[in-house]
């Protein structure tokens, strides 16, 4: 049994089959992590040990009572470091909050808990989450699985080079402008950012400030398979009587959805950057591959792509205030020294400071976006476009690149779901996801079709 390849879902039906082990799975990942975090520096707090393998053996003698199981019995798993887990320190990267460690987990984290999950750790972000790759004062640069002088993206890097590199089956991440899935693309694993609205988010490391930015946000789950991030959803999806913003809308099954009758656009250029022509490529081939299951398949971009970079940079990530209330946000949290990364997003951010006028209007722009893009998709229910412009880069390049990664702040903006998979590799054996992108509350179908290019793929051997 090679346990690297199997999903959650298999993973927990083995152990509470009796055919493997809790505590064996604990002790392959924690064998992983020895192997290789020091290279990947991926997760950056492990548990205790003894402690899991402590929850280990309980879950093991839960099966063997025959006792009522969850649906992640015995499966271990890492969590964002910007979502609190009870007795986990939560940094978010900054300085200011080395000290803090987390008294109650998040509603999601509660909710994974409770369907017997167990938390190996926490996984590595960039300071405050803002920036397209990992690294902090607090516990150093996050590395590329395949190569250590590539980035694996951000914010949520940790996660995705954690599960790439075996030291965790799955996760729970945020996305923001891209958070989930351009780390997910990047390493070559699965991501999905959710309907805005999907999941509560109680349990989000606060920070004063940043409410435009907080519109757009929301945790997202990462896994090797589409099924994990499938799996993952419907345990942490729903209200909690708490987070006021959570709607009440169920999650439907993908694997019981029919795509034959949806209308599915698609487009490689967004009229922000040029793509590297292997993603160019891999996306036809997926056009073509998935062409066959579907109603139709129609090259046309939204026309209101045009305003995503002014409109995602200013109201989003800059908080259209000069980025003041991330500067006294970090200075609230105690944070005296800034990492690199986080500086130099302070000084793109210091050029846009918006009258309360020129801010009316902003909102109205961004109104008017979500009108265009909800038309757009009903015309097209499914959309397929690039995740970036370019697979994996150096570290230190993604501030200066900031245009590469219009294509997931596309979708930030209008709050849609977006799922992440593999399609290929470049020339240099480098991963190229690919996003799949859906009506609002309509993750079902985007996962199902997600799914499709997932088995396609796999079994060609091109996202292997």
């Amino acid at each position: 049994m090679d346990i690297a390849t199997l999903s959650l879902r298999t993973q927990a039906d083995l152990i509470a089959s009796g055919a493997l082990s809790s505590e064996a799975l604990v002790r392959h990942y924690l064998d992983m992590i020895s192997k290789h975090n020091g290279e990947v520096n991926a997760i950056v707090q492990v548990a205790r040990v003894e402690d899991l393998i402590a929850q280990a053996q309980a879950a093991d003698e839960k099966v063997r009572s025959g006792a009522p199981l969850g649906r992640l019995h015995g499966v271990p798993m890492t969590v964002k470091d910007m979502c609190k887990v009870a007795g986990f320190p939560c940094t978010m990267g900054t300085e200011g909050l080395t000290g803090f460690v987390a008294e109650e987990d998040a509603t999601i984290v509660a909710r994974v808990k409770a369907q017997g999950a167990i938390i190996l750790g926490i996984t590595n972000v960039p300071e405050l989450l803002m920036a397209f790759e990992t690294d902090n004062l607090v516990y150093g640069r996050t590395n590329h699985p395949l190569d250590s002088q590539l980035s694996p993206g951000g914010s949520s890097g940790g996660e995705a080079a954690a599960i790439a590199s075996g030291c965790s089956p799955a996760g729970l991440g945020s996305d923001s402008m891209g958070s989930v899935r351009v780390p997910a693309s990047m390493v070559g694993i699965a991501g999905l950012k959710v309907t805005q609205g999907r999941l509560p988010q109680t349990g989000r490391v606060p920070m004063e400030g940043a409410s435009l930015h907080v519109r757009s946000a929301s945790y997202g789950p990462m896994g090797r398979y589409i099924d994990d991030v499938a799996l993952l959803l419907e345990i942490i999806a729903g209200p909690d009587g708490i987070d006021p913003n959570t709607m009440p809308v169920p999650v439907q099954d993908y694997q019981r959805c029919d795509i034959s009758t949806l209308d599915v656009a698609w487009y490689e250029n967004n009229g922000w950057c040029e793509v590297q022509p292997e993603i160019a490529q891999a996306l036809r081939r997926a056009v073509d591959t998935l062409a066959p299951f579907v109603g139709s398949v129609t090259n046309e971009a939204p026309a209101c792509l045009n305003k995503v970079k002014s409109l995602a940079l200013e109201m989003i990530a800059f908080g259209a205030d000069g980025g003041q209330s991330w500067y006294q946000g970090a200075k609230l949290l105690g944070s005296k020294a800034l990492s690199p990364l986080f500086e130099a997003f302070l000084e793109s951010a210091s050029s846009c400071q918006l009258t309360v006028t020129e801010l009316r209007g902003r909102l109205r722009e961004w109104d008017q976006y979500n009108f265009a893009m909800q038309a757009f998709s009903q015309r097209y229910p499914i959309t397929l476009c690039p995740v970036s412009a370019t697979t994996a880069q150096a570290h230190g390049h993604s501030v200066n690149q900031i245009d590469n990664y219009t294509f997931t702040m596309a979708y930030s903006l209008s709050g849609q779901p977006v799922a992440t998979v593999c399609i290929g590799k470049d020339n240099n054996g480098l991963p190229i996801g690919v996003q799949v992108v859906g009506q609002l509350w309509c993750e079902h179908q985007v996962l199902a079709v997600a799914s499709v290019l997932e088995r396609a793929f796999s079994q060609s051997g091109a996202a292997n």
